[in-house]
């Protein structure tokens, strides 16, 4: 009788090729885990992205902190955190537009 080091059955051989299913199981883990770490990047990127408006629209727009934002101060932030988005956005378009047709080469 023999026993799997990690716990595994030993029903299957070791040298067995995989059949269709495993591939397709394989397959499958893979997709997850492919489309979880795209979703990991895509949280790092968006935090990376709030905490440089948070910083940079900070220092620019509150000259003189305090218990409330004034009106300029509101507007200020308000179009800084847009410019910082709409040039995010068109970076990372370009970025995908590139990556895409590289990978097509």
């Amino acid at each position: 009788m023999a026993f799997s080091l990690f716990g595994g059955s030993d029903k299957k051989d070791a040298g067995a090729a995989p059949t269709s299913g495993d591939s397709s199981n394989v397959n499958s883990i893979k997709e997850n885990l492919q489309a979880q770490i795209l979703q990991e990047i895509a949280l790092t990127n968006a935090t990376e992205l709030i905490s440089k408006i948070s910083s940079n629209c900070y220092e620019k727009c509150i000259l003189n902190p305090g218990s409330s934002l004034s009106a300029a101060d509101a507007a200020c932030l308000d179009q800084c955190s847009e410019k910082y988005i709409q040039a995010w956005n068109t970076i990372s378009r370009r970025y995908l537009a590139r990556v895409q047709s590289e990978s097509k080469n």
